[in-house]
């Protein structure tokens, strides 16, 4: 859709915030359009290191959520705009048309006074109910991975990654882990 648009050269692609961080040493560009739910990490996170790495790259998120805590948190992480993937891909160009000429970009669904509440006051980050060994299992699932892979990784049975399961959705009002994700995406990760 991108490269079709003639006010717009693509001049790369990655689908992990690694191969993003990589892309952007080796590659000048004005805007970056950074999907929040990534497979290594969030791109509230993503878009923070971008920016340490490349100042002058502006960043337009991408994503399903449309809730104002997670626009926010982009946005504190130094997010110029926040763009729905279910927006009409002529409504997303223009999303990056604005970011590139230095605008802020919410879309239209989008209160820009619930953001601007969110901005205004300070994070909560509900993580911190979780142990430092749940949160290496809370890590793990939302990334997709098995019980027998998270007991593998972390040289523990998968018994006890069990149970830290349980104790981390119990925590986190959560019954799946496609909840844990939403959350995850929510709350801007760990």
């Amino acid at each position: 859709m991108l490269a079709d648009d003639a006010r717009i050269d693509v001049v790369g692609e990655a689908g992990t915030a690694t191969e993003a961080l990589e892309l952007v040493r080796n590659t000048v560009f004005d805007v970056a359009v950074v999907d929040i739910l990534m497979p290594s990490c969030s791109g509230i996170s993503l878009t923070s290191q971008l920016y340490e790495v490349q100042p002058s790259c502006r960043v337009l998120a991408l994503s399903v959520i449309d809730e104002p805590c997670i626009i926010a948190d982009m946005l504190r992480a130094r997010a110029c705009g926040y763009v729905l993937k279910t927006q009409p891909p002529e409504e997303i160009i223009e999303a990056i048309t604005q970011v590139h000429d230095g605008a802020r970009y919410l879309p239209p669904q989008i209160s820009v006074h619930a953001v601007d509440g969110e901005l205004a006051g300070t994070p909560t980050r509900p993580f911190s109910r979780l142990t430092p060994r749940e949160r290496q299992v809370f890590e793990l699932l939302i990334r997709g991975r098995s019980n027998d892979e998270i007991a593998a990784a972390l040289a523990i049975a998968p018994r006890t990654v069990e149970t830290h399961r349980q104790r981390v959705m119990h925590k986190l009002s959560a019954h799946s882990v496609v909840q844990l994700q939403r959350y995850a995406a929510r709350h801007g990760g760990l």
